[in-house]
């Protein structure tokens, strides 16, 4: 293949800092991932386990317990298999240095510290990404500013570091994509073309991030990378395919036996979670969310525009479709487009996650790209260009983290607050929360509905009840908004039957209650009042004592 040079950097360097010392070089591509290690611990230090973000946190501690306990995963949907595995390791490790009796009351015991070690754990892997990628795009750059640039990824968007560091499969998504990035920049700049070893290294790459997120499937876009050794990329699809598959098979087969079909499910109705009626994109709702994604990260958007314009004008400029790095932006510019897509049509902002941490690793494309297409273009204005965009985005990023982090610790204060002026306005009653009101008792519900509610069957249902009954003096009782069933210790249970066991009765609420999802409650006729949005009905006992209680807890 004739590329127009043998390397695919210039031969004076994309970057001011060539000529930096090794040692030097070193230090500066530790900035950025421990900035990133430091930020991410202080804001999961204001993001309590059992706050807002019980959805999906508590569902993943949950199924890492129950894979500890012997059952194997019984989340198949995203499919997050290596966070339950992360899980799993930790819950077993613990268990076994504690010398446990009962794992799963062992487990439910510390049901918030797991979820805080896994989050810790996450947060080390996507550190050791960072780092590890950084040092491999400095050295194939020669330049700490380029590795730099590639690990402003970590900071590209609020809504990604907030998902970067919660209990869910977008943040080993991230690490894996960042990690990725960096071998695929690897792979389309060094002078030699890729060694079948690497193109094995890609595929297990994807392999471990398709088994993490079902939204990671376009990376496999950036093989291109790969076509100057077509070893390499045989290597790569076939350790990417056969990777996921036993990977999946060992940890996780409701990915293959039943996850597929779910993927069905929602590609073939216009709802959320394959909800609403049959059709692929529901059109009313389809621009708007497009757009509104873009308004959301436009430097980023902007980034990616301009990965096409250089790809393009390399290709028709050289006459040159087949040049490496003009076909690595063209796989990062579909990637994009094909999540953009995905997420307008089934919209969550986080759902863009993959595109957005990769922006850092394109900018040193398109840096590497303009100075090839203008070498008179002076190395220092790019990189400052470069620089001073991520910067940009990262200040954004830190700031709009730091106010979330103010905001969810004091609803999540609040929360807690009214836990105890519950407690200390019924001490007898029955204690009844739903989610979404931040009671901190009450977050192993969610984990239940997600995986044994759905998944298990009644012997493993009885065992973990039994547990939790075992480990724990006062019941776990819990309002399903969802299903509709009131649950004591994980068990089905009735208003009524509450109301013979106990001389009271409180519930908090995130919603008013109706007729539907009261479950049985407003049959009782209780009293009730909104606390700090939280709507609480009582039975036994006057809704205002436990508005005086809330006050007395100041």
């Amino acid at each position: 293949m004739n590329h127009g040079s043998t390397t695919m950097m210039p031969d004076d360097c994309c970057f001011p800092d060539a000529r930096v010392s090794g040692r030097i070089r070193t230090l500066l591509i530790l900035v950025v991932p421990s900035l990133y290690l430091a930020a991410t611990l202080l804001y999961s230090a204001y993001q309590a386990v059992w706050g807002v973000q019980v959805d999906p946190e508590s569902a993943y501690t949950m199924n890492g317990l129950v894979a500890a306990a012997g059952y194997g995963s019984l989340k198949f949907d995203h499919p997050g298999t290596t966070t339950t595995l992360l899980v799993e390791l930790i819950v077993r490790g613990w268990a076994l240095l504690a010398r446990a009796g009962d794992i799963v009351a062992f487990g439910l015991e510390r049901y918030d510290a797991i979820t805080w070690a896994a989050r810790a754990g996450e947060a080390l892997v996507l550190t050791a990404a960072l780092l590890a990628g950084g040092i491999i795009v400095g050295r194939t750059t020669h330049s700490a500013i380029a590795a730099m640039l590639f690990q402003a990824g970590a900071f590209v968007h609020a809504d990604a570091f907030h998902f970067q560091m919660v209990l869910a499969p977008e943040s080993l998504m991230a690490a894996i994509a960042l990690f990725g990035m960096a071998i695929v920049i690897k792979a389309t700049l060094d002078a030699h073309p890729p060694s079948t070893g690497l193109g094995i290294v890609c595929g297990a790459i994807f392999a471990l991030g398709f088994s993490t997120k079902y939204l990671y499937l376009p990376q496999a876009l950036f093989a291109v990378c790969l076509l100057r050794n077509r070893r390499a990329f045989v290597a790569a699809a076939i350790t990417g395919a056969i990777g996921f598959i036993g990977f999946s098979l060992i940890f996780n087969p409701g990915t293959i036996t039943r996850g597929f079909g779910w993927l069905v499910q929602i590609a073939t109705h216009k709802g959320n979670y394959g909800e609403g009626e049959p059709g692929f994109i529901d059109f009313g709702m389809f621009w708007s969310n497009m757009a509104e994604i873009i308004n959301a990260a436009p430097l980023v958007f902007g980034v990616y525009v301009a990965a096409a314009a250089v790809a393009l004008a390399w290709c028709i400029g050289r006459r040159s479709w087949r040049d490496p790095v003009s076909l690595t932006l063209g796989a990062a510019v579909l990637i994009h487009a094909a999540h953009l897509v995905a997420t307008s049509k089934h919209y969550a902002l986080h759902y863009m996650m993959a595109p957005w941490v990769l922006t850092g690793g394109v900018l040193v494309l398109i840096v590497v790209q303009v100075r090839r297409l203008v070498p008179a273009v002076p190395p220092v204005a790019l990189s400052l260009l470069a620089g001073g965009l991520c910067a940009a985005m990262s200040a954004m990023t830190l700031v709009d983290a730091r106010a979330a982090a103010l905001q969810a610790s004091h609803l999540n204060a609040i929360g807690a607050r009214l836990s105890k002026a519950v407690v200390a306005a019924g001490p007898a009653c029955a204690n009844v929360s739903g989610m979404f009101v931040r009671a901190p008792e009450n977050d192993m519900n969610h984990g239940w509905d997600m995986t044994l509610q759905l998944w298990g069957d009644q012997p493993m249902r009885d065992r973990f009840s039994a547990a939790y009954a075992s480990a724990f003096r006062v019941p776990l009782l819990d309002h399903n908004g969802y299903t509709h069933v009131l649950k004591n210790n994980f068990r089905p249970y009735s208003y009524a039957k509450l109301g013979a066991d106990y001389p009271c009765i409180i519930v908090r609420s995130a919603v008013v209650l109706d007729a539907e999802s009261s479950i049985g409650l407003l049959a009782l006729n209780p009293d009730h009042c909104v606390i700090e949005g939280t709507h609480v009905y009582t039975v036994g006992l006057a809704c205002a004592k436990v508005r005086s209680s809330f006050l007395e807890q100041r």
